[in-house]
């Protein structure tokens, strides 16, 4: 693995585009290195991105992990939701760009709450994602942030596996 020094802000464009660098996101300039998630965190993603894939339109493309790109001012910021929900048109690349998200989902886990229940929330809001859902792994709960009704078939996907806390 590369070490990274960085003075001042970090950019995603500074940073390796190498899948064997430690899980990494960025917002505002500020980079988060989160540890891989346990097993009961990576078994409710499993059974979201099942559900989810099993009942899309083909007018979306569903996705486990992927890099979420949003791009201001010449800066970009990274997510990786747990799962994602994007225009079927999108992709083939590193980098999903934020406005072909449709759905971020998020598995809340013990090191990132915080992060996945507040800061992320907020993020998308402000990058324009019309849903996002945080699931909590211990109740096997969902809560949607955005009109479910946008996408009914995730919602009723979802929802029978996750219903809503």
């Amino acid at each position: 693995m590369d070490t990274l020094q960085v003075q001042g802000r970090v950019r995603l464009e500074d940073l390796p585009e190498d899948t064997t660098w430690p899980r990494h996101e960025v917002i505002d300039g500020s980079l988060l290195v989160t540890p891989w998630a346990g097993t009961t965190h990576q078994a409710v993603v499993g059974d979201a991105y099942f559900a989810l894939r099993s009942a899309a339109p083909q007018t979306v493309t569903v996705y486990p992990g992927a890099n979420v790109r949003h791009t201001r001012d010449g800066e970009s910021d990274l997510l990786i939701p747990d799962v994602v929900v994007a225009a079927a048109a999108a992709g083939g690349g590193t980098y999903l760009d934020s406005g072909d998200v449709l759905l971020a989902v998020e598995v809340v886990s013990p090191s990132t709450r915080l992060t996945d229940t507040v800061t992320k929330r907020a993020v998308y809001a402000e990058w324009g994602i019309p849903l996002h859902v945080v699931v909590d792994p211990v109740t096997r709960t969902s809560t949607w942030h955005g009109d479910p009704g946008t996408a009914g078939w995730a919602a009723d996907a979802l929802g029978a596996i996750l219903p809503p806390a």
